[in-house]
Parts: C-alpha cells; sequence; structure tokens
C-alpha cells in the first residue's frame, strides 16, 4: 500500500510541477521575481518562514527591500541591531516575530559575509553533495530539519540548482507533510526521525520528492477537520486515518 502512495504522490509532484511558475511564492507579483531572481531575497524568506501562512512570508524580502532602499547584504549586515528591529515593528509590522526575525536576518548577512564572501548564492552553486547543502542551510540561525530541506528541495527542484545527488534532500518535518503522512499510512506515529528514515526507504534516490505533494495535498485537501477525501488526488490508495490529530503551528 506505500508503494502506491508514494506512486500516487509522485505523479501528483510531477502535475503540479508543469503549472506556470508566476506567483509561486506570493501572489506579489514584483515580490515572486525578486526571490527568483535575487538570492539573498531567496535566503532570507528562507530564514523568516515561521509561524506565518508561506505566501505573506515570501513577500517580505521585497517589503525589506522598499523600506531599506536596496536588499543589500553589507547594509544589513551593518545597519544597528535597534534600528533593523525598528524597521520591522514599523506598522504594518514586516513580521509575527519582528524582533527576534530582524536579528536574525542581520546574523545571516554576517554569516554570509564571513563564510561566503558575501554571496548567498556560493552555499549552492558549487555542485554539493545535496546532505552538505542541506548542513549549510541549518548553519543560519533560525533554519532547522524543516527550513533546510525545504529550501534544498526547493533550490533543486524550482531553480534547477545543480547537486552531485539528490539523497540528502529529504522531506521537511512540516504539519501539513506529518498529516498526510500520518493519515495515509506512510507513518505509525508523528516522529520526524521516523518519517525521514520512511521517505528514504520508499524513494532512496530522492526522498524530498514526496514533500512538496504532501505539503498542498495537507493544506488544500487533508485538513485538521473535515478533510476533502473525495477531492483529494490520492484518495483512492489513502488509508484515510482521518481521526488522527496534529496541534496546528503558531
Amino acid at each position: 500500500m506505500r508503494e502506491k502512495i508514494k506512486e500516487a504522490l509522485i505523479q501528483f509532484g510531477h502535475k503540479i510541477g508543469k503549472i506556470k511558475k508566476e506567483k509561486y511564492f506570493t501572489p506579489n507579483l514584483e515580490a515572486d521575481n525578486l526571490i527568483w531572481g535575487n538570492p539573498l531575497a531567496y535566503l532570507l524568506a528562507v530564514i523568516l518562514d515561521q509561524g506565518m501562512r508561506a505566501e505573506r512570508v515570501w513577500e517580505i524580502p521585497f517589503l525589506l527591500k522598499e523600506r531599506l532602499g536596496r536588499l543589500d547584504i553589507h547594509r544589513i549586515a551593518d545597519i544597528d541591531s535597534k534600528k533593523i528591529r525598528e524597521i520591522f515593528l514599523q506598522k504594518p509590522m514586516l513580521h509575527r516575530f519582528p524582533r527576534v526575525m530582524a536579528l536574525r536576518i542581520k546574523n545571516a548577512s554576517k554569516l554570509i559575509l564571513d563564510r561566503y564572501d558575501g554571496k548567498p548564492e556560493n552555499i549552492w552553486n558549487d555542485n554539493p553533495r545535496s546532505a552538505d547543502l542541506q548542513r549549510r542551510f541549518m548553519e543560519f540561525e533560525g533554519i532547522g530539519q524543516k527550513k533546510a530541506s525545504m529550501a534544498t528541495n526547493i533550490l533543486v527542484r524550482d531553480f534547477g540548482i545543480k547537486v552531485r545527488d539528490r539523497k540528502g534532500i529529504d522531506i521537511s518535518y512540516d504539519i501539513h507533510v506529518r498529516r498526510v503522512f500520518l493519515r495515509s499510512g506512510l507513518a505509525d506515529k508523528d516522529d520526524m526521525n521516523l518519517m525521514i528514515q520512511n521517505a528514504r526507504k520508499l524513494n532512496p534516490e530522492y526522498p524530498g520528492i514526496l514533500d512538496n505533494p504532501c505539503w498542498i495535498i495537507g493544506r488544500k485537501y487533508c485538513h485538521p477537520q473535515n478533510p476533502n477525501c473525495t477531492d483529494c488526488p490520492i484518495s483512492e490508495v489513502c488509508s484515510k486515518l482521518i481521526n488522527i490529530r496534529l496541534p496546528e503551528p503558531i
């Protein structure tokens, strides 16, 4: 049964992968174009992706650019901590957690200057092993397993960044992915290591291929309450263990 679920997820992933990449990250087209064209904007969005809807978070680098005048790594690294917090706190606040996130992007800019010659793209442009790329993302404050695997997956899957292999690209331990894994029967309990290992066993050459279809299904169909099993693209093979409840993220 798990093999059938895997194949259904991969098939759905290929289908959604054909959708035109416009307003992919956020409905704000200017903000979306900035993510596609600016490595710093991409990295900052990954760091900021917490506690808010994804569409809103991925717009923040563009809004920050408007407030700063330009999205410049030297300026962000050198700006006074109090000043960057004030920029985030300015109404409307840039983030749900403005003080924490302001310092995180400042620290991230310093790390890029110190370790990557001031160029965020140097994190990924040397054809690294996928597992190493995930670890590089986790060097940044505020990026754990969930964000690191997400960031690596997006770069390889959507940006076409070259890596030596895809074996080290895992699923993200995200609320939507977790819900689909549990309700479909791909995992027996809500445990990060178990879910990651199960994905690796199911598709060892590229475990992370299961991530995006699970995330979309969890968000659009497999709701915490009253899931829309009828229209779900994996309904025919899913175990439909819909009584499983997970706490929603803050």
